[in-house]
């Protein structure tokens, strides 16, 4: 039986006193004597939230298949486990897997992808006898600021399938966050980010805000320049897009 060094009694020597020699504090009388606990603070880093895109075209990452796009997603779920990363929404595509993640770091979330991408490609070669290697690890892989932002980004990444031709409506597709996002699924292993908490649940408890503001499309200038602001820097603030950019088509 292992002995706990700390809290444990202490073990007996043949010849040696039981009793260790500790150097005692004068207390006030008639109070017993308690060992002095340590106080241990642990410091936490606050994670950032990031989109990211992993793609067919840079890294070689081609979501063929519903077989393909399951293997993705267990390897991209151990991986997030494994770096203690946070899934908000994803939406799997037959050319890109795009996705909002928040991390401890962006060198984490490099790791990260890094992880899924070879392990993906390495399924992906033996299965289609193929000799694929990426040139980059990801195609996009921004730091997003900004509780306005972060929402834009989930309404962006929810409606991609719709752009691009692989949905009929919000909601028909499995390779998407959509589903666990607005009906509250159990266990789909997302995340809610904080920049929801005054969106839902609204009273009822239900998830209709979330519904009724992913419906709503984005503008066309809008959505164009915040994909082009995402692929192309490393980092993107709410404050720095220009006022007279509408979010919505109202």
């Amino acid at each position: 039986m292992a002995i706990d060094l700390i809290h444990g009694p202490w073990p007996q020597t043949p010849g040696l006193s039981t009793s260790p020699r500790i150097a005692r504090v004068s207390a006030a009388p008639n109070k017993t004597d308690r060992p002095r606990r340590v106080a241990v603070i642990l410091r936490t880093i606050p994670a950032s939230t990031y989109f990211v895109e992993i793609d067919a075209a840079s890294c070689r990452v081609e979501l063929f298949d519903s077989a393909c796009r399951a293997y993705f997603r267990a390897r991209l779920f151990e991986a997030l486990t494994r770096h203690s990363a946070r899934l908000h929404a994803y939406a799997l595509l037959a050319d890109r897997a795009v996705m909002l993640v928040s991390s401890l770091s962006r060198c984490s979330l490099e790791r990260l992808a890094f992880q899924v991408q070879q392990a993906y490609l390495s399924y992906f070669n033996q299965r289609f006898r193929r000799r694929l290697r990426g040139a980059r690890v990801f195609s996009a892989l921004c730091c997003v600021q900004g509780s306005e932002l972060t929402r834009e980004c989930y309404r962006l990444i929810e409606r991609w399938p719709l752009a691009a031709g692989e949905s009929l409506r919000l909601g028909d597709t499995e390779w998407s966050s959509y589903p666990a996002n607005a009906f509250g699924h159990a266990r789909s292993g997302l995340v809610r980010h904080a920049c929801f908490d005054s969106l839902v649940p609204d009273e009822q408890g239900s998830l209709a805000l979330y519904r009724d503001f992913v419906s709503r499309p984005l503008d066309p200038i809008y959505a164009r320049y915040l994909v082009e602001a995402l692929h192309k820097n490393s980092l993107v603030d709410e404050r720095a897009i220009p006022a007279f950019l509408p979010a919505t088509n109202d």
